[in-house]
């Protein structure tokens, strides 16, 4: 069951994209113009570093020695060749065993894990705020009466320096999440032993963003021109939401999903 949602606070929710494989009986995440594609005109602007996707696709790809250059298991790779596989017909979840692995170890996963649940004994808590453990305590630890906490706040893949190509802008991280979109959290597993005063809860923490582009980020990372002055940064930009927007190029919802098992005094 479904014990908690987080949601960034600043999407603007249009298009339903169900997830079929972990969240069938809930309402689907929603997410703004960066899952949609098309064949428009023109940029908002007017940015252009190509006209067809045999020039921009190479322009892009640079973006992986830009950010990914290292990531020694190819899953930024293994995305890039997903969005440009021009045999999808439609947005497809992009899911990798070493993306799993990557953010269930991540420290900003982590920490972001244990103030969902919150517990006397987590290494990271949320204080004051309503959350897994405070609202177990409220349903009297039966977990089918637990009210969901709200105003969770989303983590991020964002160690290191864009600028420098450190840390998540290095392995690839920060080029294919950065800021995550949704969290749902799944409980899996519950046992509450009222004589050890202690309950055992296993998560699925389920991890939701998407492997595209919208105008705000073409209007702030992008190059209006393939110019000596523009960086292969901003350029690999401009190509990718030239070929989502310009020439129909579905993005992917990249999903990455952790198992994190607690065993917590009921206090």
């Amino acid at each position: 069951m479904v014990v908690a949602i987080a949601k960034d606070n600043y999407l603007t929710p249009q298009h339903a994209f169900a997830d079929n494989t972990y969240i069938p009986a809930m309402s689907p995440p929603r997410y703004g113009q960066d899952i949609t594609s098309g064949c428009r005109f023109r940029a908002p602007r007017g940015h252009s570093v190509g006209d067809s996707p045999s020039e921009l696709a190479p322009k892009m790809l640079k973006l992986l020695g830009i950010f990914a250059a290292g990531d020694k298991t190819g899953m930024a790779r293994r995305l890039f060749d997903d969005f440009l596989n021009t045999r999808r017909t439609a947005v497809e979840y992009f899911d990798d065993e070493r993306l799993n692995t990557a953010v269930g170890n991540h420290p900003n996963i982590n920490s972001f894990c244990n103030a969902v649940v919150s517990a006397p004994n987590s290494p990271n808590r949320t204080t004051g705020q309503l959350r897994l453990h405070q609202s177990l305590k409220n349903a009297q630890w039966d977990i089918k009466k637990l009210h969901m906490p709200t105003n969770l706040g989303v983590p991020a893949l964002n160690l290191g320096s864009k600028v420098f190509s450190t840390r998540d802008f290095n392995n690839g991280l920060g080029l294919m999440i950065n800021g995550v979109q949704y969290v749902y959290v799944i409980a899996t597993h519950y046992h509450y032993d009222s004589n050890a005063k202690k309950y055992w809860l296993t998560l699925n923490f389920v991890f939701y963003d998407i492997f595209g582009l919208d105008d705000d980020d073409l209007r702030e990372y992008g190059a209006a021109s393939d110019s000596i002055i523009a960086s292969p940064a901003s350029v690999g930009i401009t190509a990718w939401w030239q070929l989502q927007h310009q020439f129909g190029y579905f993005p992917l919802v990249t999903r990455a999903a952790t198992v994190k098992e607690y065993e917590i005094a009921a206090e």
